[in-house]
């Protein structure tokens, strides 16, 4: 790839007219010996031709490559407004969903709240009815006002835990405040921002219609080209002839040194042109930089604008210097023509007159116009070095006023974090929250400069790029380390895109965090409003305790009839459960009678087999207590008496389906044994007729045969058949004594339901109390996690912060190595193989030399400015 790169166009030209000076010298040596000059071969012409079409091909990939960059600017700049477009809608749907959820939060707690107080106001009428039965009861009372110095202690801890939320409100409600002006500051970075967004949408359509204007003027250079060419091949021709023809004389000697010398002076005049206007250009430069110090620090966006400016000014130079340089072609051409028609003229004279002609005469004036524009050019190039003089000295005033601003602002960046870091420790302990908050503002406008500095660092690359594409001629070494180094910063810019992810993840911390204060915010409003109900609660519990004393005497005299009745119960069921006893095993021995009859039927289904294999369940009796120790003893009792009495109910509901499912089968059975010997006595004759026949048919016979003759008597049948009806009638009344007895049993069901309500009711409050309080403990316990994950957050955002600094300072240490790299490879280029620089300029070299140090330290004053923009 090194050894196949073209040819730059200033390195086309140089070789165009070391070749033209090459032919008038062997033309002129050939004069000179007295011999004819030999034609150029058409091979080298060729050759010449492809130098040429190679260099246009190189001008055209530098053309594509800044359009594609141009493209991919574009795309950037597009992708960032869709991503803040996008953030923006996110961060509006999020805090309409927070709303609404603190909405329903509110109702519910409205709701919760009605409740309470309507079930407050049954609660303070009870009351009032257990304090009369509280004085008969002593022993209670002391229990009770147990309860109450508990409750008292709670509630003073509650008080204080609601006067250190309170506090914590305070707190919040700055924090909210200050998160107010955050949003406020971020709306505006936003709108700065988009602002940005238009202006580089603005430069690239200009830049655009700036590429298709130099497209235009390549192609008219093309065709240019052609023509020179053209041209070229024809005074070419011309001086062949003219030096075949004819030999020189010591006046064409003349006239062709002192056109060989106003050559160099034409070229070391345009050195000097160029150089001058480059130093004008530089002054300018910094003279608008001098001026625009002080409003680069309000504006940044400035500063891109100007840097786009000096790449159209440098691409500027750069068409003009081309534009010069094909204008010296020309006029190298025309100067070839009219020495070919010189001596034409000299050629057709010679025979007339041995004399001093007219041509000659001529020629003498011509040289010593010759002479005169030399000492001009001479004194203007002495007049243009003081200029530089000059120019050098202000730049050298210039880039010490600016170590000074530099200076300055260091020590005022130092003095400013010094501030912080002390308002930061004064603010640690009362503010942690807003000093996450603040940290998180200073990370964001820090990754701002950050990208400011990206995009700086991509502006600067583009510019070594161009310089790089005009410096062609520069050691191949540093063509490939300038592609290690696009590389380099290639790999950096993913990065930084890495990063700044990161910070956008860092947003959305930030919004969840504004969002929690929210929630903490409404759940303080929630607990003092909480407080209040809890007070108003402590006041009706007491009076709720003496109605509840009154009811449990009450209820203990129902639980005792409500005992009586299950006595009864209890024994109703176990002259059931003996019944179903008696019933199930004269099923038993029917089945085992009918089942010694009937032995292939156990290969059947199955039915009776399991029947015979299940044994019945006996229920344990329920054992009354003659007292009970405690309210709570009575309604446990009362609960698992009532549980016992659903599993056997349950218990029987199971053996009564089981007995039908029995009887069915029994059924079933009995009918198909009836059909079964009533085919026997009317099937007998005929299957032995058809025995013959078929053999399939026979051995169905035979499976009927064998099925009917283990069949059941008509009298087992009728046994079976009578002691189903008795099944069926002791069932119906079964299940009707046990419908009567699930109804008492319901009774009795809604009554210990009613009493146990009515006791766990302050059981219940006081689960509500201690739950509350659990509620309380959780929410700051949450509170300081959440404080401890903030801290943590800062810490690795400030890890994350060095890392970033640390590149983003490894980044600058590496590109201005490689650019000192690349000024030392000019200098020392310019130094050691002066074959490379263009005709003319081996006796202005150290003047160029000097230049070039101005132009790399005016080009590094800039670069530092831009970092400390």
């Amino acid at each position: 790839m090194e050894e196949n790169r073209p040819l730059s166009s200033t390195e086309s030209l140089r070789q165009l007219s070391q070749q033209l000076n090459g032919l008038v010298s062997e033309s002129s040596a050939a004069y000179v010996n007295g011999d004819g000059a030999p034609p150029l071969s058409e091979r080298e012409l060729e050759s010449r031709n492809q130098e040429l079409a190679a260099a246009l091909e190189s001008s055209n990939l530098t053309n594509s490559q800044l359009t594609t960059k141009l493209d991919q600017l574009t795309q950037q700049s597009q992708e960032l407004t869709d991503q803040l477009q996008k953030e923006r809608k996110e961060f509006e749907q999020r805090f309409s969903k927070e709303q609404g959820a603190m909405r329903e939060q509110l109702q519910v707690h409205i709701q919760t709240i009605g409740i309470l107080v309507a079930e407050k106001s049954e609660l303070q009428t009870a009351l009032q009815y257990t304090q009369q039965a509280a004085r008969q009861k002593t022993a209670e009372a002391e229990e009770l006002n147990n309860r109450l110095q508990s409750t008292k202690q709670r509630v003073s801890e509650l008080e204080r835990t609601l006067s250190s939320v309170s506090l914590q409100q305070k707190q919040f409600e700055k924090h909210n405040k200050e998160l107010e002006k955050e949003r406020d500051n971020l709306r505006l970075e936003v709108f700065r921002l988009n602002n940005l967004s238009e202006e580089s949408k603005q430069q690239s359509s200009e830049l655009s219609e700036q590429i298709k204007l130099s497209t235009q003027e390549n192609a008219a250079m093309k065709l240019e080209v052609e023509d020179l060419r053209k041209r070229l091949e024809i005074t070419d021709l011309m001086l062949q002839q003219c030096s075949s023809q004819s030999d020189p004389t010591s006046a064409s000697q003349q006239v062709q040194l002192l056109l060989e010398e106003k050559q160099q002076l034409e070229a070391h005049n345009h050195q000097l042109m160029e150089s001058i206007a480059q130093l004008k250009t530089e002054r300018d430069c910094y003279a608008v930089q001098i001026q625009e110090e002080g409003r680069v620090w309000k504006d940044k966006t400035e500063q891109l604008l100007t840097q786009v400016s000096l790449v159209a000014e440098e691409r500027d130079r750069n068409i003009n210097q081309v534009q010069e340089l094909e204008a010296s072609i020309a006029e190298l051409r025309n100067a070839a023509a009219l020495l070919s028609q010189e001596r034409e003229a000299q050629h057709g004279t010679e025979h007339q007159s041995s004399g001093p002609s007219e041509n000659e005469v001529a020629l003498q004036e011509a040289l010593n116009a010759l002479q005169q524009e030399k000492d001009a050019i001479t004194s203007q190039y002495q007049a243009q070095l003081r200029d530089n003089e000059q120019l050098s000295r202000m730049c050298a005033e210039q880039e010490s006023r600016l170590g000074e601003l530099e200076r300055q602002v260091e020590s005022q960046t130092q003095e400013a974090e010094d501030r912080r870091r002390m308002l930061e420790d004064v603010q640690s302990d009362k503010a942690t929250i807003s000093r996450a908050l603040t940290q998180n503002r200073t990370l964001k406008d820090q990754l701002a400069e950050l990208q400011n500095g990206f995009v700086k660092l991509t502006n600067e690359n583009m510019e070594l790029t161009t310089a790089i594409q005009s410096e062609q001629h520069v050691k191949k070494e540093l063509a490939r380390r300038m592609g290690e180094l696009q590389e380099e910063l290639h790999n950096v810019k993913e990065q930084l895109e890495l990063k700044c992810t990161e910070a956008q993840g860092l947003m959305e911390q930030r919004d969840q965090v504004a969002a929690h204060l929210q929630q903490y915010c409404a759940g303080y409003q929630a607990l003092v409003s909480e407080r209040e109900q809890l007070h108003q609660q402590y006041l009706q519990q007491s009076q709720l305790m003496d109605r509840l004393q009154h009811d449990e005497s009450n209820g203990r005299a129902q639980l005792e009839m409500s005992h009586s009745q299950l006595k009864q119960a209890h024994e109703h069921l176990e002259q059931l459960v003996r019944d179903n006893e008696q019933l199930k095993a004269e099923v038993k021995e029917l089945l085992n009678s009918s089942a010694l009859m009937t032995s292939p039927r156990d290969q059947g289904d199955g039915v009776e087999s399991q029947s015979l294999q299940e044994s019945p369940t006996k229920s344990s009796p329920i054992v009354i207590p003659e007292d009970f120790e405690s309210q709570k003893e009575m309604e446990d009792f009362i609960r698992g008496a009532l549980a016992q009495l659903e599993a056997e109910r349950d218990e029987a509901r199971r053996q009564l389906e089981e007995e039908r499912r029995l009887h069915i089968a029994a059924r079933h059975q009995a009918s198909v044994t009836l059909s079964l010997e009533q085919q026997r006595h009317s099937q007998t004759p005929v299957n032995d007729h058809e025995h013959g026949h078929s053999h399939g048919q026979h051995s169905h016979c035979e499976h009927s045969h064998e099925h009917s003759e283990g069949g059941v008597p008509v009298e087992v049948h009728q046994a079976l058949q009578a002691a189903m009806e008795k099944l069926q009638q002791r069932f119906t009344s079964l299940m009707q004594e046990k419908a009567d007895l699930k109804e008492r049993v319901e009774e009795l069901e809604h009554r210990c339901i009613q009493l146990s309500g009515e006791t766990d009711t302050i059981g219940e409050y006081i689960a509500l109390y201690q739950s509350q309080r659990a509620i309380m403990k959780q929410k700051h316990q949450e509170k300081e996690q959440y404080i401890s994950m903030l801290a943590q957050d800062k810490e690795e955002m400030k890890a994350k912060l060095a890392e970033l600094q640390d590149l983003v300072m490894r980044l600058v240490a590496e590109r201005n190595d490689w650019y000192n790299r690349y000024t030392g490879a000019v200098a020392g280029m310019g130094t050691v193989n002066p074959d490379l620089l263009p005709v003319g300029q081996e006796h202005t070299h150290p003047d160029h030399q000097a230049h070039t140090h101005t132009e790399l330290d005016a080009a590094t004053g800039a670069g530092k400015q831009n970092q400390l923009c």
